[in-house]
């Protein structure tokens, strides 16, 4: 969807807003429920048309996203005209966080909402508290929406977020609904100074745990026949925890930042941004498809999701193939290039910290050795710039070899570059032709019981697909059937 039609999309919404949700003189929200669920139904069947439209997955969240938005404040303002409190000081926020928070709000997820206050006000203060979010909850509930809600002070917010690392991703990214914008504001100040900064290794290996936990839940591979579109390898989840540390580690909030800042390169943030839109776009048709918040694309499933998204093979098989092929390619773009970035933000000490480790102890410098233009920094195995491969391009094939015989690692960086390079074009078929090349692969063959890391890292980097081009049509393909776990490429037998 271009953006311009996102902007009379959402010029669209909040028209009807303004027609639709203003309550007659002297009537209270709780009386009004009619007119609150026409109007999320009206606009709910007006997001779904553009979606089967062709709308991106992205512009259809942010679109309900806003749309709550607009229905939250319109109930908000109703319950404080119907309980009007004269001269008594309460401030209140309405704060939406989670997955509304961010702007990514599918069909049926939940509404996550937090009424933020400044406490210390006084007994009345209080009383109107516990009347406005009950009015404005209750409501919320008798339309049939699922509410998550917390009520909060300043201070209790940041005492749970340095207590459980899931809240603290919560408030990461709260954003205000209505109500007093300076409170807010105070939050994001004091939770950057309390919760983030001192707190950034703490947190980031806090994520990786649970990513780790996550993954062996819900399958270590981008590849399940039947992947988890939150939280599988390579899903949703994945793409948002990049953020979230990224935020932490280095302050950067999107892929464009990571961009321009030399993290990753255009066309790594480009698929990046397509595959979270396309997981979205997914997502958004699963909940449509299924009539619930559903994230496993279970083969039932597959075929309507694949003609909901426009999919339209004459042969059911060969429209969930492509649609499946296009879902892996995807989710392995998201998995390869957030593990690269995971791996180096876990490896490099917070700028703050200096050369602090994560305990506070001073690191000691790594002994590095020389290897044919390489690093051998530790236990992985890196290069000092790309000018290596220009000077001999074999050093793409060698550096498998170097860190199959040796036991080491490729650092996260020198994945990166490969990758990079191979999708380039680097891998050419002069390159392919050189005895060198071939005398180098049979080497990594011929080491046995030592081959399968060195061929999988390669894989990961783009570089078998290339070497075999037969491999390479493989690669993400699935087959329609109900014997395998995983994609063709991703099968250990």
């Amino acid at each position: 969807m271009r953006r311009v039609q996102v902007k009379v999309l959402l010029a669209r919404i909040e028209e009807n807003a303004k027609r639709r949700l203003a309550l007659p003189l002297g009537r209270k929200p709780t009386e009004e429920l009619a007119r609150y669920r026409a109007f999320l139904k009206e606009e709910s069947a007006r997001l779904r048309i553009q979606h089967r439209a062709g709308g991106g997955g992205l512009e259809i969240c942010q679109a309900r996203a806003a749309m709550m938005d607009l229905l939250i404040r319109s109930i908000f303002t109703g319950v404080q005209q119907a309980h009007p409190a004269p001269g008594t000081a309460l401030r209140l926020s309405l704060v939406a966080y989670g997955g509304y928070g961010r702007g990514e709000l599918n069909p049926h997820s939940d509404i996550d909402l937090m009424f933020l206050y400044a406490g210390g006000a006084g007994r009345a203060a209080d009383a109107l508290l516990a009347e406005w979010s009950s009015g404005v909850l209750y409501t919320l509930w008798d339309i049939g929406l699922k509410v998550g809600h917390s009520v909060r002070t300043l201070e209790d917010c940041l005492k749970v977020a340095n207590g459980d690392m899931q809240t603290k991703t919560q408030l990461l990214e709260a954003r205000l609904i209505t109500g007093d914008d300076k409170l807010v504001l105070e939050l994001k100040k004091m939770f950057d100074a309390r919760c983030v900064r001192g707190h950034e290794n703490e947190y980031i290996k806090q994520r990786l745990e649970d990513q780790a936990s996550r993954r062996a839940r819900f399958g270590n591979s981008a590849a399940m026949q039947e992947p988890h579109i939150k939280s599988g390898c390579g899903g949703l989840r994945d793409f948002q925890n990049l953020l979230w540390m990224a935020y932490f580690k280095l302050g950067y909030r999107s892929t464009a930042a990571l961009q321009q800042h030399g993290q990753i390169s255009v066309r790594e943030r480009k698929q990046l941004d397509e595959a979270h839109d396309f997981l979205l776009r997914t997502r958004n048709e699963l909940h449509y498809t299924a009539g619930s918040a559903v994230d496993v694309l279970t083969a039932p499933l597959k075929a309507a999701v694949a003609s909901g998204l426009g999919y339209s093979e004459r042969s059911l098989r060969l429209r969930v193939e492509h649609f499946m092929r296009d879902y892996y390619t995807h989710t392995r773009n998201i998995y390869l290039i957030t593990r690269t970035l995971e791996q180096r933000m876990a490896l490099v000490p917070t700028p703050e910290r200096g050369l602090l480790s994560m305990w506070g102890r001073r690191a000691r410098p790594t002994a590095t050795q020389d290897l044919d233009g390489f690093k051998i920094v530790g236990s992985q195995l890196t290069a000092p710039s790309r000018s290596i491969f220009r000077e001999d391009s074999n050093r793409l094939i060698r550096g498998f070899l170097y860190a199959q015989q040796r036991g080491l690692t490729l650092h996260p960086d020198l994945a990166q570059t490969l990758r990079q390079l191979v999708q380039e074009g680097r891998v050419d078929r002069a390159f392919l032709r050189n005895p060198g090349v071939h005398a180098t692969f049979l080497e990594i063959l011929g080491q046995r019981g030592n081959v399968a890391p060195t061929l999988r890292a390669m894989h990961e980097v783009g570089f078998l697909g290339k070497l075999i081009p037969e491999f390479g049509r493989m690669t993400n393909l699935v087959q329609h059937e109900y014997y395998h776990q995983y994609a063709v490429e991703d099968r250990k037998s």
